[in-house]
């Protein structure tokens, strides 16, 4: 049984419980010398609103934290319900076999930089590489959004337990508490 350091925590365990929190799917894009790579990624995270700053987790030895680190730039685009295709050619290693991994997905290059931006995508956010700090087994990576653009219609692909999924039914707010009551905000009853 493996152990997180200094914890006792399995590893598994840690895995298993993350997998219980869902996450937007995103596919990091990044333009190479060799030409377009990509990544399924479900770490994106606001970090500041002013400078404008992101972090996506990258594994450490990765080609895309390396391409990265070299471009000093991304593109973060996050994926439309309807491309759990998308997601999962990023997330396969079969990509690397096939010649150009982009072959058949819808791109084109983002005004600064020349980052593959995705057809369809619901949003899109353009990074500048600001840094990438070690952290265990990944290396915390910043952007700093250069530009973004949304899809107001659009709506998300979520991943939960290991699977993708949509939004569905009514937001939360929205939803009757317990004995009937209707809820107004988060908290209140």
């Amino acid at each position: 049984m493996e152990h997180t350091a200094g914890t006792g925590l399995a590893e598994r365990d840690f895995r298993a419980a993350m997998r219980h929190l869902p996450t937007a799917v995103a596919v990091l894009t990044v333009l190479t010398r060799a030409g377009p790579a990509g990544m399924t990624a479900g770490s994106v995270t606001s970090v500041s609103m002013d400078p404008e700053l992101l972090s996506v987790c990258l594994r450490r030895g990765s080609r895309l934290s390396g391409a990265i680190a070299d471009s000093g730039g991304f593109v973060v685009n996050l994926l439309q319900e309807h491309q759990a295709p998308v997601a999962r050619w990023f997330a396969s290693s079969e990509r690397f076999g096939a010649g150009d991994e982009f072959h058949g997905i819808g791109w084109h290059p983002a005004p600064n930089g020349g980052h593959p931006i995705l057809a369809d995508a619901a949003c899109v956010f353009e990074c500048r590489t600001e840094g990438q700090v070690p952290n265990g087994d990944h290396l915390l990576t910043i952007g700093w959004v250069t530009a973004c653009k949304v899809k107001p219609s659009a709506r998300p692909l979520l991943s939960y337990r290991g699977r993708f999924h949509r939004i569905g039914g009514a937001p939360a707010e929205e939803v009757p508490a317990p004995g009937g009551a209707a809820r107004t905000g988060p908290f209140r009853t």
